[in-house]
């Protein structure tokens, strides 16, 4: 199957040619000196384009990387007194470079075009490492200086950068090497010196790291939510969609414990970040965290998709009337005169550009509003709040129609107050986490929001004195009386995916969760995502088939990996004319393994020829075999889930399958018992057990599939039969060099009784025999084994990070009618090649086999 990520990256092949193949330079290109204190640099030539490339990556900011800007030289010696290098920072994308003054205060010294990608190693030289590299173009190299000015008319604590050529100057010691002659942005770092001035004369400055475990501490540690909105807001404003929960620093302006933390947002590089060109337009299908900057806002969600949970964590005591309130004072605060004068703190040489932002940004501003309320109503649908590991006390009050209040101390310090309006909010979840909580709920309504209530470790005083629609006690409450032993850990999986990622999902603090025999991490618990699913396959008998796919996953409290899965995919066979359509829905139940999955299918492509019965039929091939079939299918289930990947269900099957009478088919002559409609009804036992999700790849793995299936002598069936269809696989991963992989598979079915044609053991196809045509042997029992070495040759860079291997197989297989198997075992061996992109499943493979009539066999993916 090819993925959708390896579609795109075959869309954009033609790119060879339009993407510049030089490696990245740290050193800015000067262009001339003006005197010691200036030079004319060019910011980011490396992102020079045509008009073709402009087309497929976006013009984004590019003007302006490659526009010459003059530029002052960094004076050491003389910038606040003097400036000592200290240490590097910075993230995935750019180091920084931190200094010390004189009195103490930190400055930090950030590279305006970054030099390293989030990608990993092993896409080094391909063309998506360059497309990553050249959508830098994306990002505006000044914007920050037009930010800033902005922030400081809306009452944001935030640092103020001013644009520097950096010289070649020994005072940089160590650091010379990496720093000298780059452009950057240099600004005052926030922080709190033991001796000296602070940051915006903060009594103490910490980052996001120390914030979030002081606010899961107890209530003394409190943001100024309104504060952290009003910068929000500016972000949405901005179209800045790097604000993930690292690029915040918090200062506390009192020596009081209990005064709130001021949000200091840092790290402007992404200001009017947009994404623009035909592959970014697909590739936002994907990505929609890839926006364009302009006059319209992208979903707001899409912008912060790496700050959700951080969002939902800090501004959850805010209702739509205080978000309503901060867009309309922001609106009247960003006037065009400072928009103007903002965007003139850009080098005079963008002016044409600088205009443009200004424009965008006069439109999107008193559209403010109505983007932020769509935010609003994003992070409320379900409400998470959380308490603290102190004793808390949480008051709800349900009152009217669907209006809930909800107040949180600890002690005598009351620190979280809410309304929720039900017409917002479809669910609110209250976490006191540890400590010796107390939760009441009272009050009476006709309608109301679900409430769930979750203790966490600690002795638990839970009281439900409310009524819904008259029915009393409607709320749901979890981890009543004493607790412990509840887990609060850090996701490591989710950390090795996305770090920043993995930071935001820890706002939202929920105990792991028991799921499969096993506690796991909390998965995702609220809304829903859409997953699109094209893929390409081919058949004898069908020949190429593309299929579209879309799979829609809605989530649940702790249901597990969803609360319900929806699937529709279509086929069609270009060079048959035949179709299928399959559904599938799936629903999960609160802390329950047990599920009820339903499928359902229309398909001509089950049975697509038939040579009779037997393990020594005729080698003869040609359309007087082919089967014109249409089959009807309905498989409703209760299903129990081991792990993310094995299952097992039971459940009624209905079937109706109809076959055309063709003329001059073999099929039609011979007239086989299930021809030309057949109706069916029994009953289905299918699982499958893998251990293939386990990391560690030289552990010996294993996979196994078995489906029984019993169908009574009702409609069609004359007589009752029975059927079990079953196989498994090993995985041995060789302890040498490359690391091959010895794969076995044996499998087989039996039935007994009168069946169906279409039911019959067949032999042939990649699942069973490779180098047989599908459906080529039938009968009542089939016994098939193969064994596969796979060695991994090399990697080679191309449009993805590629993986070259050898290949090296023998296939053996038989069928049985009435006991007999005339011919014995039908047996092949051959090797070859695939090529791969990272996933085994995406591999493209091409084997030479000893089959006279199938010499070489190509497919996507391994056989299993």
């Amino acid at each position: 199957m090819v993925s959708p990520a390896n579609l795109a990256a075959l869309a954009v092949l033609a790119m060879l040619l339009a993407v510049p193949q030089s490696n990245a330079r740290a050193q800015t290109k000067v262009i001339r000196r003006i005197g010691t204190d200036s030079v004319v640099v060019v910011p980011g030539d490396i992102y020079a384009a045509g008009g073709f490339h402009r087309w497929l990556l976006g013009d984004n900011y590019r003007d302006e990387w490659t526009t010459p800007i003059t530029v002052p030289v960094l004076n050491l010696r003389s910038f606040h007194g003097g400036l000592v290098p200290t240490k590097t920072g910075g993230g995935m994308q750019a180091k920084s470079l931190r200094f010390v003054a004189p009195d103490s205060s930190e400055f930090v010294f950030r590279q305006v075009r970054k030099t390293n990608l989030f990608l990993t190693d092993q896409y080094k030289r391909t063309i998506i490492w360059y497309i990553v590299r050249d959508e830098g173009s994306a990002s505006h190299p000044t914007g920050a200086l037009a930010a800033a000015p902005m922030l400081g008319v809306a009452d944001v604590l935030h640092a103020s950068p001013q644009l520097y050529f950096m010289p070649d100057d020994p005072l940089l010691g160590e650091f010379r090497k990496e720093f000298a002659g780059i452009l950057g942005m240099v600004e005052e770092h926030p922080s709190v010196p033991k001796k000296g001035r602070a940051f915006a004369d903060a009594d103490k400055i910490i980052d996001s790291e120390e914030l979030l475990d002081a606010i899961n501490k107890d209530s003394e540690s409190q943001v100024d939510a309104r504060a952290l909105l009003t910068a929000r807001m500016m972000d949405l404003l901005l179209g800045d969609n790097d604000r993930h929960p690292d690029q915040w620093d918090w200062a506390r302006l009192s020596k009081k414990d209990n005064a709130p933390w001021e949000p200091i947002p840092t790290d402007r590089d992404k200001a009017f970040v947009s994404y623009e060109g035909v592959v970014l337009s697909l590739a936002r299908l994907l990505v929609p965290s890839l926006v364009t900057f302009d006059q319209r806002y992208p979903n707001p969600t899409h912008l912060f998709a790496n700050a959700g949970e951080f969002d939902r964590r800090l501004l959850g005591s805010l209702d739509q009337g205080v978000w309503d309130s901060v867009a309309v004072s922001l609106t009247q605060r960003i006037t065009d005169p400072v928009i103007d004068r903002a965007v003139q703190a850009m080098p005079p040489e963008y002016a044409k550009g600088s205009r443009e932002v200004a424009a965008k940004l006069k439109v999107r501003r008193d559209r403010l509003r109505g983007a932020a309320n769509r935010y609003y109503h994003e992070l409320w649908r379900v409400a998470d709040i959380h308490g603290s590991d102190a004793d808390d006390q949480a008051t709800v009050v349900r009152s009217g129609e669907g209006i809930v209040d909800v107040r949180i101390q600890s002690g005598n310090q009351l620190y979280f107050v809410r309304r929720f309006k039900v017409a917002e909010t479809k669910e609110i979840r209250i976490y006191l986490h540890g400590g010796n909580d107390r939760a009441t709920v009272e009050g009476s309504a006709g309608r109301s929001i679900p409430v769930r209530i979750i203790g966490g470790n600690g002795t638990n005083t839970f009281t439900d004195l409310s009524t819904v629609g008259g029915k009393r006690n409607p709320t749901h409450f979890y981890d009543a009386g004493n607790v412990e032993g509840l887990k609060y850990a850090k996701d490591t999986v989710d950390e090795k995916k996305n770090l920043d990622m993995a930071f935001n999902h820890r706002f939202n603090r929920r105990p792991w969760i028991r799921a499969y025999g096993e506690l796991i991490p909390p998965q995702t618990d609220n809304g829903s995502t859409m997953r699109f699913e094209p893929s390409v396959h081919s058949q004898r008998g069908l020949g190429i088939y593309p299929t579209i796919g879309v799979t829609r996953y809605g989530y649940g409290f702790r249901a597990v990996p969803y609360s319900t899965m929806a699937h529709a995919d279509f086929s069609y066979g270009m060079g048959s004319g035949r179709m299928r359509v399959r559904t599938a829905f799936d629903k999960r139940f609160e802390g329950s393994d047990v599920h009820i999955p339903v499928t359902a299918h229309m398909s001509q492509f089950e049975i697509v020829q038939f040579h009779g019965f037997g393990n020594d039929v005729p080698d003869l091939r040609g359309r007087f075999y082919d089967v014109r079939q249409r089959q009807w299918q309905l498989f409703p289930a209760i299903g129990k889930s081991f792990s993310p990947v094995s299952d097992i269900s039971l459940g009624p099957i209905v079937r109706y399958t109809k076959t055309d009478s063709l003329v001059n088919r073999f099929i039609t002559q011979q007239r086989p018992y299930g021809f030309t409609q057949f109706g069916q009804a029994g009953l289905r036992l299918k699982m499958h057990l893998d251990s293939r999700y386990v990391s560690d790849t030289l552990k010996p793995r294993f996979l196994v599939d078995v489906t029984g299936s019993a169908y009574p002598g009702i409609w069609d069936a004359v007589d009752a039969y029975e059927s079990a269809d079953a196989w498994a696989a090993a995985f041995f991963t060789l302890p040498v060099a490359k690391k091959p992989v010895l794969a076995l598979r044996a499998g087989g079915k039996k039935l007994w009784g009168s069946f169906p044609y279409f039911d019959a053991a067949f032999l042939g196809g990649s699942e069973t025999f490779r180098t047989e045509e599908k459906q080529r042997y039938a009968g009542d029992a089939s016994l098939y084994g193969t064994t596969e070495l796979r060695i991994p040759l090399a990697k080679f860079p191309l449009i993805l990070p590629l993986d070259v291997g050898a290949i090296g197989f023998v296939d053996a297989g038989r069928v049985y009618l009435n006991g007999d198997s005339p011919g014995g075992w039908h047996t092949a061996a051959g090797g070859g090649f695939w090529v791969g992109y990272l996933n085994p499943g995406t591999n493209f493979n091409v084997l030479f086999t000893n089959n006279s009539d199938r010499r070489v066999t190509t497919n996507i993916g391994f056989a299993f």
